[in-house]
């Protein structure tokens, strides 16, 4: 006997060869996974995608050429692949650059008008938006991405909250705006583009503006971005493409509208507009497009006119906000290649800083003080900027920078001497002092945070929200919860206990 194999025997199929060829691929991906380098620069999801192409592709390679299966079961073996491939579909990708999958029969966003069941609120009722029960725009009142949970029953973060309603809605990564007992947003229903209006307790449709326009974009999705603003009785919403709306938040009725970036004639931002509207003394503020000149522009509020425009960078994806900085009122605008202030009346700037990545600042600006904070993803890092009155104006001074803090979608938040923000994905917390490093957390996907008093919501990239106390000392999560299943990249709101959350499928109202 020479050892070969007998000519009527079956040969063995190679398992270790398999093993052997998945463990070094294994192997690999673990070692690449633990160099911060690649989570710091956003590229652990790309990590991540080619480690399952190879393992897919050697599998098959193994499975057809190597495994020593007969050619019935080979083929059998690639059949039940494709089969399993062909069940799944792809929807979109995370933050980090993975694809995301769902079965090919899971619920996808609404694509009809809903219909209109809720109630409208009676005529010459006004539509209340101060007070710790409303959440009247973006990041809140004062736009601080915080709330002071005054209205929350003591212990509020110790149990699950009540789920009042769960609704399916359209695509979209706007968030809630909570003004009188409504909540109001903006989905993208089929071909329609709309501004809705939904009761806060019952998540019933009270009334629907509708835009022929439909934004798409296979990266980050399709639908609008920005969330609207509630003031004085009226809704002001702001689409994907560019068309600015003035409504009655009471009935929906247009009182006036444009496609401000068609009247410009500037282009859509490849990403789509994701600018709020900043309402203040008679104006509507917001970003244009994506050429460079003049891309701050104001509007009057009661009829949509031109006021000013200002600016030397094309606009980013971050919202204006209204601050008072060395004693200025003033609107300070992060866009694509610097943070500036702005005077209210004429736009004038006031002062400029160079600052931002190439492919585009998400993260609005947050005001501490006399300092501006801001942060970018792809490896840039957070910025904090003080303002300070000269002879001549006013001078802006960089304090820190860190790239221990690179907040690519989510916003910030303060509270009391330390910055907390989502790296990449991973909870960090930064001192104001000197921008150094406290503490890094988990990885939490690029989701969303909200300061609520001493404590924050996090509401993670795949649906989960985690409740932490806001501390210096480490992450401490006091409560977790599911409330979606999907990709989840809007913020969430908090109006006295309703605790709303929603993605371009969903929505769900939770009470404290």
């Amino acid at each position: 006997m020479d050892g070969s194999t007998p000519p009527n025997s079956k040969p063995r199929p190679r398992w270790k060869l398999l093993i052997w060829m998945e463990a070094i691929l294994v192997l690999l991906w673990i070692i690449l996974k633990k160099v911060p380098r690649f989570e710091e620069f956003g590229a652990g999801g790309a990590i991540d995608l080619v480690f399952v192409l190879l393992v897919v592709a050697t599998s098959l390679i193994w499975l057809l050429f190597l495994s020593r299966f007969r050619w019935k079961f080979r083929l059998l073996g690639l059949g039940v692949v494709l089969g399993m491939m062909a069940m799944v579909k792809m929807d979109g990708h995370t933050g980090s650059f993975f694809p995301q999958f769902s079965f090919r029969w899971s619920k996808d966003s609404a694509t009809d008008i809903p219909e209109v069941t809720g109630t409208m609120a009676k005529e010459g009722t006004v539509i209340e938006t101060k007070g710790p029960e409303n959440f009247p725009r973006f990041l809140g009142a004062e736009m601080k991405n915080r709330v002071s949970g005054e209205l929350l029953p003591d212990g509020w973060y110790d149990s699950k909250p009540k789920e009042l309603w769960r609704r399916k809605i359209g695509e979209g990564w706007s968030a809630f705006s909570v003004a009188g007992g409504f909540a109001y947003t903006m989905e993208q229903r089929g071909e329609v583009e709309t501004t809705i209006c939904y009761e806060l307790m019952t998540g019933d449709a009270v009334w629907v503006h509708g835009e022929d326009v439909r934004f798409e974009e296979s990266m980050g999705d399709d639908g609008p971005r920005s969330t609207p603003t509630v003031i004085d009785g009226k809704v002001f919403s702001y689409g994907a493409t560019g068309i600015l709306s003035c409504l009655d938040a009471r009935t929906g009725d247009l009182i006036w509208g444009k496609d401000v970036l068609a009247e410009v004639d500037q282009s859509v931002p490849k990403w789509a507009k994701s600018c709020s509207p900043l309402v203040v003394d008679g104006k509507v503020i917001v970003t244009l497009g994506s050429q460079a000149e003049k891309n701050l522009a104001a509007f009057e509020v009661s009829s949509g006119k031109p006021v000013w425009r200002a600016g030397d960078y094309s606009s980013s994806y971050t919202s204006p906000v209204l601050a008072v900085l060395a004693g200025k009122r003033q609107i300070v605008a992060f866009q694509q290649k610097s943070v500036d202030g702005y005077d209210v009346e004429s736009g004038e700037i006031l002062w400029s800083f160079p600052v931002g990545n190439d492919q585009g600042n998400c993260a609005s600006p947050l005001i501490v003080g006399d300092t501006v904070i801001t942060s970018s993803g792809y490896g840039y890092g957070t910025h904090r900027i003080k303002i300070s009155p000269t002879s001549g104006g006013f001078e802006a001074k960089e304090l820190w920078h860190s790239r221990k803090l690179k907040s690519k979608f989510a916003d910030m938040v303060v509270n009391g001497d330390y910055l907390y923000g989502l790296n990449e994905g991973r909870l960090v917390c930064l001192d104001l002092e000197d921008g150094g490093l406290k503490w890094r957390g988990s990885n939490f996907g690029h989701g969303q945070l909200l300061g609520v008093g001493e404590h924050m919501i996090l509401q993670g990239e795949q649906g989960e929200v985690s409740i932490l106390k806001m501390t210096s000392e480490g992450e401490e999560v006091v409560q977790e919860f599911e409330a979606m299943d999907h990709r989840t990249w809007n913020h969430s709101t908090l109006a006295g206990r309703i605790l709303l959350v929603r993605n371009d499928r969903e929505a769900v109202a939770f009470q404290f």
